[in-house]
């Protein structure tokens, strides 16, 4: 049995198209409809050229048809789902790649009061031995620079 707790999906609302309007109804987003005040639990609305939709009983906190159909379109996005029991908060940041670059898809467990990616201590201390190329090379795995959404809604505007 599934459970279902908060998750928010933000994606720039000019990628939206059939196939992405018909996954966004299907998770119960009325298109005709959105909350243009927004910032509810349960409701979509556009701000700054970003498309939201938010949804306190996502299953696992999550969009998995939706976010499957954006990375398949290159559509970049960034969702986060809430905790429920033994389930973390859960940052996801998916950015499709360019010029043969390969898309980046990251997961965090939200950890701490911010609720912001976090890295573990204990790893940068076992890595300062190796020198700071170790560090930064973990660093980069772990915690990498990424575009923020509102770069591609300057591209596409």
């Amino acid at each position: 049995m599934a459970d279902y707790f908060w998750g928010k999906l933000e994606f720039p609302a000019a990628l939206i198209d059939a196939e992405v309007t018909k996954a966004l109804e299907a998770v119960g987003v009325e298109m005709d409809n959105l909350d243009p005040s927004g910032h509810d639990d349960d409701s979509a609305w556009i701000e700054n050229g970003i498309f939201t939709v938010e949804d306190s009983q996502a299953r696992y906190g999550q969009f998995e048809d939706l976010e499957n159909l954006l990375r398949e379109k290159g559509i970049p996005f960034d969702r986060q789902s809430g905790q429920k029991y033994e389930y973390y908060p859960e940052l996801v940041i998916f950015r499709p790649g360019e010029n043969s670059a390969p898309a980046l898809s990251l997961s965090f467990a939200l950890i701490g009061p911010c609720d912001e990616p976090g890295v573990m201590a204990q790893d940068i201390k076992d890595l300062i031995p190796q020198g700071i190329e170790a560090i930064q090379a973990y660093l980069d795995k772990h915690s990498p620079d990424y575009p923020p959404l509102s770069d591609y809604v300057k591209e596409v505007a």
